[in-house]
């Protein structure tokens, strides 16, 4: 059986991981010269957005015996409105770090594969389809799923990232709200060490030249002073692909559109679409069906989407401010069986009542 992995990230080493087991041996094409993202920065699994009740290492340990180390757990939440503050503690969720590092997922992942990957290899699906029995699309992207006509959008982007220097307390995040740097999106902070931190801009429905004005806006605002060593800007678009495999290629990871649009949370899915593509691809099964309970909850958190999308200034501060409220405290963060699927129904009733629909 010829199987090649598109992508070097998340979801394809994933997905090499998991063919390893019954004796497959994908070949792996990397459009990069390394492994690993360039830029420092950290990604946050949310415990309220996954469905599963345990820690994510726990979880793909006993599910999967793929071992990822977190750097910690999220303990503390500080979201701004406009003019309103709220704290939240607990058990909120965990905090991975991306880059070059050895502790990075992507190494710890590779490490766990131990396969060669073509680097510096651009690849085009018409100039491998003939040659394998099965191409797994990992490549980071909705190119090829629109393309296809398999893509629909939910949430279009630019998205500034940036590495800080500065001095930090670990196992914290911090968000913002205000549409005047951030229109629908929202910004935050969070620290990856007691010396570095993460920026991240997130603003909908702009051009890349409008993005330096949102930024400055930002920093102003919000009297950002840490000192940047490098910053990113990525256009991104959040949707959903369907289906998830057209005759012998498999979508996983932001290809197959695993990224929810509510908070861009992405990590754990792409992680875990890469194993289920393997299994499927081994034994037969059916992805799109396997698939369908994390579709699902991608699904239920656009809901919220399309609330926030209707949001203003006045919004964003009661909502802040009723995240902070004792009894959703105690609903919400120190629930640990409250997901947000959970209220999903409710919201979905309410925007097509509000016609927020097609937001």
């Amino acid at each position: 059986m010829k199987i090649a992995i598109v992508g070097a990230g998340l979801s394809g080493l994933s997905c090499a991981f998991e063919l390893k087991k019954y004796g497959l041996t994908p070949t792996i094409f990397e459009k990069s010269t390394i492994l690993g993202d360039s830029l420092d920065y950290v990604v946050s699994n949310f415990r309220i957005m996954t469905k599963f009740y345990t820690s994510p290492r726990s979880y793909f340990k006993k599910t999967y015996g793929l071992d990822i180390i977190p750097l910690g757990m999220l303990k503390k939440i500080t979201m701004f409105g406009p003019s309103s503050k709220t704290v939240v503690r607990g058990k909120l969720g965990y905090i991975f770090k991306k880059g070059l590092e050895p502790y990075s997922l992507e190494n710890q992942i590779a490490k766990q594969v131990n396969l060669p990957i073509n680097f510096d290899t651009y690849v085009r699906i018409d100039d491998i389809r003939e040659d394998f029995d099965y191409i797994v699309w990992a490549a980071g992207n909705n190119k090829l799923s629109k393309e296809l006509g398999l893509w629909t959008s939910t949430f279009n982007t630019y998205i500034r990232i940036s590495t800080l220097t500065g001095d930090f307390k670990t196992n914290t995040s911090t968000a913002w709200f205000n549409t005047e740097y951030a229109r629908n999106g929202y910004a935050y902070l969070t620290p990856y060490s007691k010396k570095n931190a993460t920026l991240t801009l997130i603003v909908n429905n702009i051009t890349l030249e409008e993005l330096d004005f949102y930024w400055k806006e930002f920093l102003g605002k919000e009297q950002i002073r840490y000192k940047i060593l490098e910053t990113r800007d990525v256009e991104y678009m959040t949707g959903l692909t369907f289906p998830m495999r057209l005759n012998n290629i498999y979508f996983v990871g932001n290809s197959g559109g695993l990224t929810e649009s509510c908070l861009g949370c992405g990590t754990i899915n792409a992680i875990e679409s890469g194993i289920i593509a393997a299994r499927c691809i081994a034994k037969k099964l059916d992805y799109d069906e396997l698939m369908k309970k994390n579709v699902n909850i991608i699904k239920a958190t656009h809901e919220f989407r399309k609330v926030l999308n209707t949001f203003d200034n006045n919004d964003f501060d009661k909502f802040v401010t009723f995240l902070g409220a004792p009894g959703v405290k105690q609903f919400i963060y120190n629930n640990p069986f409250f997901k947000t699927k959970d209220i999903a129904q409710f919201l979905k009733y309410y925007n097509k009542f509000t016609k927020n629909n097609n937001r």
